[in-house]
C-alpha cells in the first residue's frame, strides 16, 4: 500500500508528525478526520525506483488475471474480488494498478475502461475480450481464457529459448574465446619465431597477423559489433527502413520459414481467444494484427480485414495472401463451414507450433557438429601455425 507523510493538529493544539499506509489519500483523510485530528498536510511518499526495476512480467499478470477469474468465478462481485486480489498482491506496480482499476471501478466506469487506462501492461486485446466479457455476463469465462492463452504462449516461447539457448551461447563463449587466444595468447607463443631468421611458412605468418592485429584492434572490433548492433535497432524502429529488413529476412531460406511460423502461430492463437472470448470477427482482425512484427503481413491483413466487411468469406480473403499458406487457408475454409472457427484456428497454431519446435530441434542438431568443426578447424589451424615453425628450427639445428 502507499505510505503517506502527515502533519496534524490533535484537540489540544499539538502537531503531530508521521507516515502510514493507506489504501488510498481520501481514505486516511476520513479516518483523521473521524479521530478528531485537524488536517495540516497529507502527501504521498514517492518510492525511489530505477524504470528497469518496475518493469511488470507477463508471467505476473497471467498469474493476476486467473486469480481474478477464479474469485469471480465463485461468485464474489468485482469490487470485493479485487480487494481481495490486492490484499495479497506484494508491493509493486502491478499492484499499484490494481488499486487504480478498483478505484476507477468504484468511480462507475466498467473493467474494461479502467483497465484501458493501463494499456501498457494490458494490451488491446485483453481490454476488447474483457469488455466483451461484460457484455455477456461471462466476465470470469474470459479471464480464464485470457489466461490460457498467455500461459501457452509463454510455454512455447519459454520451449524456444531453451532449444536455442545452448546454441547461442556456445557461439559467444567460442567468439570470445577465440579473440582472447588470439590477442593475448598467440603472441606469446610466435614471439620467438619473430626474432629467428627463418622464413616462416605462410600459416605461421598469416597467424602472426591476426593475432597483431586483434591485439591491437579487438576494442575496436567489439565497439563495431556494439554499433553494428544500435544501427540495426534503429532501423527496426523506422517503418521503411524495417519494410527493407524483413524483405532481406524474408529471402534468407532457414529464417524466412521460422519468422513465417511464428507469425501464424502467434496471429492464429490471439484471433481464436479473441472470436472465443466474444469479439467481433472484424474487431478480432484488427486486433489480431497488432501481434505482428511483419509489415506486409500486417498490410495484407487489412486487405482482408476490408474484404470480410464487405461480405466476402475469411477463407476467400486469405486464399489471395502471398504470405499465409494453402494449409492455412484450408483450414480457416474447414472451420467456417463447421462452425468450429476458433478451434480450428487454434489447431493451425498447434500444427505450427509443432513444425516449428522440430525445425528447431533439426537445427541445433545440425549446428552442433558444425561448430564442433569449426572450432577443430581453428585448433587445427593454430597448431600446424605453431608446429611447423618448430620443425624447422629443430631441422636447421640438425
Amino acid at each position: 500500500m502507499p505510505v503517506y507523510s502527515f502533519i496534524l493538529i490533535d484537540r489540544n493544539g499539538k502537531v503531530l508528525k508521521g507516515k502510514r499506509e493507506s489504501e488510498n489519500i481520501d481514505f486516511l483523510k476520513n479516518e483523521f478526520q473521524k479521530e478528531g485530528f485537524y488536517i495540516v498536510k497529507i502527501e504521498e511518499l514517492k518510492k525511489f525506483n530505477f524504470k528497469f526495476l518496475k518493469r511488470v512480467g507477463i508471467e505476473d499478470i497471467t498469474v493476476t488475471i486467473r486469480e481474478l477469474s477464479t474469485f469471480l468465478n465463485s461468485g464474489i462481485p468485482l469490487d470485493e474480488a479485487l480487494t481481495g486480489l490486492i490484499s495479497q498482491m506484494k508491493e509493486g506496480e502491478l499492484k499499484n494498478v490494481f488499486i487504480d482499476v478498483q478505484k476507477s471501478v468504484r468511480g462507475g466506469a466498467s473493467f474494461s475502461q479502467a483497465l484501458k487506462k493501463h494499456s501498457n501492461l494490458f494490451p488491446d486485446m485483453v481490454i476488447s475480450m474483457v469488455r466483451a466479457g461484460e457484455e455477456t455476463g461471462n466476465l470470469d469465462l474470459v479471464l480464464s481464457r485470457v489466461a490460457d492463452f498467455f500461459e501457452k504462449r509463454n510455454a512455447f516461447r519459454n520451449k524456444i529459448r531453451t532449444i536455442m539457448t545452448y546454441p547461442i551461447f556456445m557461439i559467444i563463449v567460442a567468439f570470445f574465446v577465440i579473440v582472447f587466444v588470439f590477442s593475448f595468447i598467440i603472441p606469446t607463443i610466435t614471439r620467438i619465431f619473430t626474432q629467428v631468421s627463418l622464413n616462416l611458412p605462410i600459416l605461421t605468418r598469416i597467424l602472426i597477423k591476426i593475432a597483431s592485429f586483434l591485439k591491437s584492434f579487438w576494442i575496436y572490433i567489439l565497439f563495431f559489433i556494439f554499433l553494428i548492433f544500435f544501427i540495426i535497432r534503429s532501423f527496426l524502429r523506422a517503418e521503411k527502413k524495417r519494410i527493407l529488413i524483413e524483405k532481406m529476412v524474408w529471402h534468407i531460406p532457414i529464417l524466412n520459414d521460422f519468422f513465417l511460423k511464428r507469425e501464424i502461430i502467434n496471429f492464429s492463437k490471439t484471433l481464436s481467444t479473441l472470436i472465443k472470448g466474444g469479439v467481433e470477427i472484424l474487431e478480432a482482425l484488427n486486433i489480431g494484427k497488432n501481434v505482428l512484427t511483419s509489415i506486409n503481413m500486417k498490410n495484407e491483413i487489412e486487405e482482408i480485414t476490408e474484404y470480410v466487411s464487405k461480405g466476402g468469406s475469411l477463407s476467400s480473403g486469405f486464399s489471395k495472401s502471398k504470405y499465409f499458406p494453402y494449409l492455412f487457408t484450408q483450414l480457416i475454409g474447414a472451420g467456417e463451414r463447421s462452425g468450429n472457427l476458433p478451434e480450428m484456428l487454434d489447431r493451425i497454431g498447434d500444427i505450427y507450433e509443432e513444425e516449428l519446435s522440430q525445425k528447431s530441434l533439426k537445427f541445433v542438431t545440425l549446428l552442433e557438429p558444425f561448430m564442433i568443426l569449426f572450432m577443430g578447424g581453428i585448433i587445427g589451424f593454430i597448431v600446424m601455425s605453431v608446429l611447423l615453425p618448430i620443425f624447422q628450427i629443430s631441422q636447421s639445428i640438425k
